[in-house]
């Protein structure tokens, strides 16, 4: 659970948006599942975020509650003037801690990967995340990349 929360936090389709990471800022509220490894349970979670956008880069601080604990993150995403990627890292201080993203952004997705190694397990853990915004609601999906077919989180929020 706690490892996809560092990268998941993704977006549902809608209307086409020309600045995602723009588009993203604000104060969010959302609820879906997630789950900590492919064969895993899922576990219900809710979500706060509150993300800042300036200069290109869209900041993200939160917290996510699954059922007994509570759960930190923040992040920062960056596009590249002129271009359509992306660079960033998450930060989840009860999992994998902070690790560093790349991906794309266009029309209404940002797509990122990641990988890191689990600092309790010393597995790697490395996922493929999706953000879709939509006028008022964002929608978090992400799979593992070893098999995409594996769902990891879905979590639709709305401002």
């Amino acid at each position: 659970m706690r490892r996809v929360l560092i990268a998941s936090l993704l977006l549902s389709g809608g209307a086409v948006v020309a600045e995602p990471l723009a588009h993203m800022q604000g104060a969010w509220r959302g609820s879906g599942f997630a789950r900590e490894t492919p064969s895993g349970p899922k576990e219900a979670v809710r979500c706060r975020i509150n993300n800042a956008f300036a200069d290109g880069t869209l900041v993200v601080k939160g917290q996510c509650v699954v059922p007994g604990r509570k759960i930190a993150l923040s992040g920062e995403m960056k596009g590249k003037s002129g271009s359509d990627t992306l660079t960033g890292f998450w930060f989840n201080p009860d999992g994998l801690g902070s690790t560093r993203i790349s991906g794309v952004q266009r029309d209404d997705l940002v797509a990122f990967t990641f990988s890191a190694k689990d600092p309790k397990t010393g597995e790697l853990v490395s996922q493929n995340v999706e953000w879709r915004v939509e006028a008022e609601s964002l929608r978090l999906r992400s799979t593992d990349r070893a098999d995409p077919s594996v769902l990891m989180s879905d979590v639709s929020f709305t401002r």
